[in-house]
């Protein structure tokens, strides 16, 4: 027993070392003959995978797969651009496996975008080389958690492109997976230090496969160029329809469980984004504009302006964007009516760009107040700290929306918006699929829409307002439409109606007391109300009951009359001197 053990690497029976020897039968030979020439063969009758749902099994390939590996083994430059989940990592996996095992003294690397990724990807290759019967594989000689080394002298390695695996030695077959999501300046140095040393081979072959991530990477250059017959590289596509089971039913499901029409675009259909494009296309561009109209009311200066006034029936909801106030980026607000998620309404914006946190605090609080104090997510980073605190603590506004809290590692729960890149990106998503795959906001100010038009995507996939230009409205927006991501909305609101991708399709507020509406122009003078319906404001009068009639007798005394009021005969105007006997 312990001389059969010396035969094993560490003891594991599916690990002959180079002492291993047996006899082999002509059957096993014949199989041995055919896989070595055969790589569909031998990946469907000693290939293994884990399946999610039945567990481990050989692999069956289908149509799509067949074809592209035929293509990696009759080319020695190759490019895959393939839609999620249609195995594109077993497939190298297969094909680094099959040449190793029959192949002697090949250096075989694999390059993944992270050091995970490329450890998970290695875990693959070993579970499938320990699965392969011990007379069809090569003993190991070395076996570690990211290489191998085989008795014919072939090794398998996995690296990253900070790795220095690669660099200035020669690389027999260099694999490397999803090349377009590996930083550019990353992946181009590594490219530039490895490339020449391996196709200075006349057998040395390259495979780059990927998910399509934007314009801007070598990934979309050499298969554009590729494609387009410009370089020498064999490529393939496979779509996500090739993949048998996945119908339009199915595309549907997966494009409303992905919440973004881009993300699908992207990663299931095989499109090139470009990243410089506006956050609105011409089509929705030209819709939105159709809505724009001059606002109802315009106060404090131009910086207020109201196309809707506060209806009491009605569910409003406020984004609040901060700034210094020193004349750079701004303040801005965006007042939404929600009351129906099919049918959102822009009904009010604040924007100004030289008011300081503490009175900025006052001003939203006003304004806030006009609404009936409706939910606000406030931005809470830098300054911002300062109005969410001020608001809750001295004045005492309790509707303020906490999230992002957890996200950025925070212990302590704090009040407003913790703006990061992952929340960033989910609110550019949520917003997205209320603006431009469910088309139900209506924006009624011409500098909003501008602001969404130079909103643009970049290389690292972030989200922000093209060079000289400002997104502050933009940002705004969305922390107000934020407040209807099924996340929050569950806290806020009784959810009457999910729509297919499980966000609110009707809703009621719930109950938090008496919303108290307050005049939008009661903080104004008459010469700072403009637009339609500019009438003279109400008087405002003090007091009630038998108080006021007091007050009254106490103004006539003092020479005051009524507007409209015919004073009496003897009336001189003047107040009555009390000074008299």
């Amino acid at each position: 027993m312990a001389n059969n053990d010396r035969m094993y690497y560490m003891g594991n029976k599916n690990l002959p070392n180079t002492k291993w020897r047996s006899e082999y039968t002509k059957d096993q030979v014949k199989k041995l003959q055919k896989a070595a020439k055969n790589i569909l063969y031998f990946a469907e009758s000693f290939f293994y995978i884990v399946n999610l749902d039945r567990g481990k099994e050989k692999i069956a390939l289908y149509k799509s797969q067949k074809k592209t590996l035929r293509k990696m083994r009759d080319n020695r430059f190759f490019v895959l651009l393939a839609s999620r989940q249609i195995g594109k990592s077993t497939m190298m996996t297969i094909y680094i496996l099959w040449q190793a095992c029959f192949n002697e003294d090949q250096r075989i690397l694999l390059v993944a975008n992270k050091e995970a990724t490329a450890i998970e990807i290695f875990q693959r290759v070993r579970m499938a080389y320990e699965e392969l019967p011990n007379w069809l594989k090569p003993p190991v000689k070395e076996y570690a958690k990211t290489s191998m080394t085989l008795e014919n002298g072939s090794t398998i390695g996995v690296t990253t492109t900070t790795g220095t695996a690669a660099r200035g030695q020669s690389v027999n077959c260099l694999v490397i997976d999803e090349m377009a999501f590996i930083e550019p300046h990353m992946v181009e140095e590594f490219w530039k230090s490895v490339f020449p040393i391996i196709s200075s081979s006349k057998k040395s072959k390259v495979f780059v496969c990927s998910t399509a991530n934007g314009v801007d990477n070598l990934f979309y250059k050499i298969y554009m160029g590729a494609e387009k017959g410009e370089n020498n590289w064999a490529h393939d596509k496979i779509m996500w329809d090739e993949i048998p089971g996945r119908d339009a039913a199915w595309a549907e499901a997966t494009r409303h469980a992905l919440g973004s029409h881009d993300a699908w675009r992207q990663e299931f259909n095989c499109e090139f984004i470009n990243f410089g494009e506006s956050s609105i296309d011409d089509d929705l561009y030209e819709q939105l504009l159709n809505n724009i109209i001059e606002p109802k009311l315009v106060l404090d200066d131009g910086h207020y302006k109201i196309w809707e006034e506060p209806d009491p029936s009605r569910i409003y909801a406020a984004g609040v964007d901060t700034s210094e106030g020193v004349g750079k980026d701004a303040a801005c607000m965006q007042i939404l009516d929600i009351t129906d998620p099919r049918d959102i309404r822009q009904v009010a914006t604040y924007r100004n760009t030289k008011m300081p946190p503490f009175e900025y605090t006052n001003k939203v609080y006003s304004i806030l107040r006009n609404y009936g104090s409706p939910l606000a997510l406030i931005e809470r980073n830098n300054c911002g700290a300062q109005v969410v605190d001020r608001l809750a603590n001295d004045l005492g506004y309790e509707k303020l929306v906490s999230y992002g809290n957890q996200k950025a590692h925070r212990k302590n729960i704090m009040l407003g918006m913790i703006a990061h890149t992952n929340t960033k990106h989910k609110g550019v998503l949520n917003m997205r699929y209320w603006l431009n795959d469910l088309r139900v906001v209506t924006l009624r100010d011409e500098d909003t829409l501008k602001e969404l038009r130079n909103f643009v995507r970049y290389p690292n996939g972030t989200w922000k307002a093209r060079s000289d230009h400002h997104d502050d409205r933009v940002m705004a927006l969305l922390y107000a439409l934020y407040v209807l991501d099924t996340e929050l909305a569950q806290r806020y609101f009784d959810i009457l109606e999910f729509d297919d991708t499980g966000q609110p399709l009707a809703i009621e507020p719930m109950d938090f007391g008496v919303a108290l509406f307050e005049d939008n122009t009661s903080i104004y003078l008459d010469n700072e109300v403009v637009g339609d319906g500019n009438f003279n404001l109400n008087p405002i009068v003090w007091g009630m009951g038998d108080e006021l009639d007091d007050d009254m007798n106490e103004l006539e005394e003092f020479g005051y009359r009524l507007l409209g009021e015919k004073p009496p005969d003897n009336w001189t105007g003047k107040p009555t001197d009390y000074r008299r006997d």
